[in-house]
């Protein structure tokens, strides 16, 4: 996946991604039946030809898995820990994923959370 890529999806259309978020590097894993895994999720901001919703801000969350040296792509939901996560929301907001609303509005929850004025 690379920015620039279009590709056509079933139900929505064609998509270009136009930013993507990375791990500087996979998140190492452990499964008991294949031993040493690396989960690999991004964030990819994308553009439609045709908008699904009035938002126009539409993110996406794929993922690579590499098993036993294979790089095998993420079927289900990902499930991402939390320090990937705030990784991952840190270099989207490094490369200005999100809209100044959309960072205020967050700005204003976590200072509510932690208590700040």
């Amino acid at each position: 996946m690379e920015i620039g890529q279009s590709s056509k999806t079933k139900y929505w259309g064609n998509r270009t991604y136009k930013k993507i978020a990375r791990l500087k590097k996979p998140v190492e894993c452990y499964n008991p039946e294949q031993g040493k895994v690396f989960f690999d999720p991004m964030i990819i901001q994308i553009e439609w030809d045709t908008p699904p919703s009035d938002d126009k801000h539409e993110l996406w969350f794929p993922y690579w898995m590499i098993v036993g040296g294979k790089r095998k792509y993420g079927q289900f939901a990902p499930m991402i820990g939390e320090r990937a996560l705030l990784e991952l929301l840190q270099e989207a907001i490094n490369q200005d994923f999100f809209s100044y609303d959309f960072l205020v509005e967050l700005n204003s929850s976590l200072t509510q959370k932690l208590g700040r004025s």
